[in-house]
């Protein structure tokens, strides 16, 4: 892929947030007086969350053609086609709502921008009518199975301190940290995820599970001995817009036990306090976590604002995380580091 092509992405996928709101009202007022049914059963409430769904939607286009990847687009109108179906709303009316993007957004870009913008579109809207089954994590550790099935049965139902009893207890069984984070912690969130997605837990007990999950996370944090080997200064972080902290967070944790001198900004910063953090620290690596593809643009802005604005040694630049899964030739093109994938590869790649 060539400089100029990523360049052009790049602006398309900044047009496109430019005209996503004047573009999502006229959808949705289309979309309601097609459906007059629709306006008497769900009210104003229902034409607020219709204009927030289509915003959704450009924003995901939006990061598929940052990241060159129809597929990415695709995955996402599955992943959404899954639930609404859940939640009873047939694939038709997600297919009918993205021809209407395709429509209204036929009629805010140039010639050149339509015909880049429509392999994308076309590819979500046959994805959307052959939803696929959501792929289940796999476990990496069978040894750590009755622990993963208990502590996800814990946050399942919101007990924080049955949660934090079963994590001590592999602790006190010889369970490293590493393994935790990845055999029990990660695969359980996974799971909870999926069960939001399939309508079986609210969004308040999805809440409620990522917070314990915290919690025992922050109970193994003093417990880790750091190696006596050090790497070098390493800032952890989301970009802005990127709401999931936890895979961020296990990494930060493993970095400072194998030896790096880390700070671990959370996410969703803005990119001005990350630049700040990484000039006061005078960081050697900027790892850049990143969940899902709508969030890639942001990613592109926080690397090029790097490195425009340091006149020292720039940091390297690593990113991590499942947006990348589908866009794996994203970091080359931003001559960053990367993909990285899950925790064990974070470790191997830079704490060798």
């Amino acid at each position: 892929m060539t400089p100029d092509s990523v360049c052009k992405r790049f602006l398309l996928a900044h047009k496109l947030a430019s005209v996503k709101l004047p573009v999502a009202e006229a959808i949705t007022d289309e979309f309601f007086l097609d459906r007059p049914e629709w306006a008497v059963r769900y009210g104003e409430r229902g034409r607020q969350f219709c204009t927030a769904d289509v915003c959704f939607h450009v924003d995901f286009l939006a990061g598929a053609i940052e990241a060159g990847s129809p597929e990415a687009f695709a995955d996402y109108a599955r992943w959404t086609a899954r639930m609404l179906g859940a939640r009873g709303i047939a694939a038709h009316t997600l297919e009918e709502n993205l021809a209407q993007l395709e429509k209204h957004l036929a009629a805010v870009l140039l010639s050149e921008e339509r015909e880049a913008v429509l392999p994308f579109l076309r590819r979500g809207q046959k994805a959307c009518m052959q939803p696929e089954p959501a792929s289940a994590a796999q476990p990496s550790d069978d040894r750590l199975a009755l622990i993963r099935e208990s502590f996800l049965a814990a946050i399942s139902s919101g007990q924080r301190q049955a949660a934090l009893d079963i994590i001590e207890e592999a602790l006190r069984a010889g369970h490293s940290h590493l393994e935790i984070y990845v055999s029990v912690f990660a695969v359980s969130l996974h799971r909870i995820g999926e069960l939001w997605e399939q309508n079986k837990i609210s969004v308040a007990q999805e809440h409620i599970a990522t917070m314990i999950t915290q919690y025992a996370i922050a109970a193994i944090y003093p417990r880790l001995v750091p190696t006596t080997a050090r790497r070098g200064r390493m800032v952890v972080t989301g970009v802005s817009g990127e709401l999931h902290q936890i895979g961020a967070n296990l990494v930060a944790d493993a970095m400072e036990a194998n030896g790096w001198a880390v700070r671990f900004l959370g996410t969703n910063l803005p990119h001005s306090a990350v630049l700040a953090t990484v000039d006061e620290f005078s960081a050697d690596v900027l790892c850049i976590s990143t969940t899902i593809v709508a969030n890639l643009t942001s990613v592109t802005e926080l690397i090029r604002a790097v490195r425009s604005s340091r006149s020292a040694r720039v940091p390297d630049i690593v990113l991590g995380g499942s947006a990348y899964r589908l866009a794996p030739h994203f970091a080359r093109e931003l001559q960053a580091i990367g993909p990285i994938s899950d925790l064990r590869q974070a470790v191997g790649m830079l704490c060798a």
